[in-house]
């Protein structure tokens, strides 16, 4: 009977097997890979977020001043009409408005300008001058950073396409002069395959209905 205890106390006193300890460390391998996968996707889409809403915290105040030049504007001239020569960048990304934001009267252009062709990420920049004078002329100034292109050929049918300024003739029918801005904002810190935040507004001149001289803010300074 003592014998007997002192077997059942020794089976009971035994370990894992190796084949147990096996199993056992193989599902806590896999569980660990999991959460650890889990929290690098977590990190990862945060990152993301973040990058996302700097830029387009910038973009806002960018798209809030074009917003008040021009609808208080005079004048909008046609982005399609402003390319290389008027502001160092493709048609449709740049625009001159003549408005008397503040209640003095100034030309304005703003353009969104990348390094080079090849370059993802561009600049919003603008500057303004007196009407009489291009060398009263500012330097360009950085209001946004990490804008995107667009994809494809422009089409207004397709958002994806649309460039950074354009006339909207989709717009409700008025005498009035109406921008299309889209700003792509993104950040170089995200992955490559994160989707870029898109801020689109279409902004209406109400004093382009009193048809301003065109020729006003039609020589510009040097790019």
């Amino acid at each position: 009977m003592l014998k007997r205890q002192r077997r059942e106390r020794a089976r009971g006193d035994e370990g894992f097997t190796l084949v147990e300890l096996l199993v056992s460390m193989t599902i806590f391998s896999v569980l660990m890979a999991l959460i650890l996968s889990l929290m690098i996707t977590m990190l990862g889409q945060s990152t993301d977020n973040l990058g996302r809403q700097r830029a387009v915290e910038q973009a806002r105040l960018g798209l809030s001043q074009i917003d008040r030049q021009m609808r208080s504007g005079n004048l909008i001239l046609d982005p399609s009409l402003d390319g290389f020569a008027e502001a160092n960048v493709p048609a449709n990304y740049s625009v001159r408005i003549f408005t008397q934001e503040g209640g003095v009267d100034k030309c304005v252009q703003w353009r969104v300008i990348y390094d080079d062709v090849t370059s993802k990420f561009g600049q919003l920049e603008f500057r303004s001058w007196d009407p009489l004078s291009t060398l009263t002329a500012t330097n360009w100034s950085r209001v946004a950073s990490n804008v995107t292109k667009p994809e494809g050929t422009f089409s207004a049918a397709d958002p994806e396409s649309w460039p950074p300024f354009w006339v909207d003739t989709t717009a409700a029918a008025t005498e009035a002069q109406s921008i299309r801005i889209t700003l792509r904002m993104s950040d170089p810190s995200a992955k490559s395959n994160a989707k870029a935040q898109v801020l689109t507004t279409t902004v209406t001149g109400r004093n382009t209905v009193f048809a301003y001289s065109p020729l006003k803010c039609s020589t510009v300074p040097a790019p």
